[in-house]
């Protein structure tokens, strides 16, 4: 169950990782024209992709349980993530140019995913440092036994 919880979380941090570089390494452009696909259909696609998630973390605390959890860990790792989460959301608390602002209906999960690739550099603290940690967590699985 550890390789199994090792490589779901591998894959999962490279996601982080992959999303984190697509930021800057891709033009605005690009970005938003996949952000706009994302929500036409009624945001078909992400509620899936949602359900999806929920359903990867369920199955990620699970393993965590099986192999043996630390609360301490876990719920540091928790809060952390959360309040990095909540932290990089505010940052982005300017209106959007005319030019930048989605196509209705306006939604404010779809808003924010449009403030975020208008101006990702806004967060660029936050970003950083869930990149450290994502790549020190890396690192530490590819590293350490167990």
């Amino acid at each position: 169950m550890v390789i199994a919880l090792k490589i779901l979380l591998g894959l999962y941090i490279l996601q982080a990782l992959i999303k984190f570089i697509n930021l800057f390494a891709i033009p605005y452009p690009a970005r938003i024209k996949k952000i706009a696909a994302l929500y036409s259909g009624q945001g078909r696609f992400i509620k899936v992709f949602d359900d999806i998630l929920l359903l990867l973390m369920a199955v990620l605390v699970a393993l965590q349980a099986a192999v043996g959890m630390e609360h301490l860990s876990f719920i540091t790792g928790l809060l952390v993530g959360l309040t990095l989460t909540q932290v990089l959301f505010h940052r982005f608390n300017q209106p959007l140019p005319p030019d930048r602002e989605p196509a209705p209906p306006l939604i404010p999960i779809k808003t924010m995913s449009y403030a975020i690739q208008a101006a990702p550099q806004l967060a660029w603290r936050e970003l950083i440092i869930q990149s450290a940690l994502f790549l020190w967590a890396l690192t530490t699985l590819i590293t350490q036994s167990g």
